[in-house]
């Protein structure tokens, strides 16, 4: 059976860190590719994506360009208003009917999962990989999950990159390196489209 990983998230911008993830995903749990999902709005973030989906959306597709098992889903930036997980696996579950779904996060998402929209179909599209995020700990997203969802979420730890899109935003505006942070493609996206930088 194909088993796809679908790795969502605002990508403002996207970085090693990211990449990492879905590449410890890709090689852990045997997944036969790993889908980059940029939304459109996060429901969690309403006011506070700073570049366009579709600025984000050619970030993430130069980043991922040149290995095989990544590609890009631009599902997400075809709705209007904020981008909920179940209505993008809902959609996946549609294109992909036989295919085996992971849906990659971190610790510091999934502890709110009970927050989120019909958590209980989320569960039952995918299975849920949640990766250790920095200032959440596995037990303390663990104590987040209500007992009926904790079933279908795998916690992986991994050695991360702590990397952040918001530290990558303000080096830019601060003038200083993002070099071996993010691949070089992105960095000359992010310098030609003059990204991040303050506006006077």
């Amino acid at each position: 059976m194909e088993k796809i990983g679908v790795f969502g998230g605002t990508f403002d911008p996207i970085h090693y860190g990211h990449l990492r993830i879905a590449e410890e995903a890709r090689d852990r749990f045997a997944l036969s590719h790993v889908l980059f999902v940029p939304n459109q709005v996060s429901p969690f973030k309403v006011g506070e994506t700073a570049t366009t989906a579709a600025l984000r959306a050619e970030l993430v597709q130069v980043a991922i360009a040149g290995n095989p098992a990544f590609g890009l889903w631009a599902g997400e930036l075809e709705r209007e208003g904020p981008s909920y997980t179940v209505e993008t696996l809902r959609a996946l579950r549609i294109k992909f009917p036989v295919a085996a779904l992971y849906f990659l996060t971190g610790t510091d998402a999934v502890r709110d999962i009970g927050k989120w929209r019909a958590p209980e179909e989320c569960i039952t599209l995918a299975q849920f990989i949640a990766f250790h995020r920095p200032g959440v700990t596995e037990s303390e997203a663990r104590f987040g999950v209500p007992d009926h969802l904790e079933s279908g979420i795998t916690f992986a730890q991994m050695n991360g990159l702590d990397i952040s899109s918001t530290e990558i935003r303000e080096r830019v505006r601060a003038g200083r390196s993002i070099r071996y942070l993010v691949p070089e493609g992105v960095i000359a996206l992010i310098e030609e489209k003059k990204l991040y930088r303050v506006v006077e």
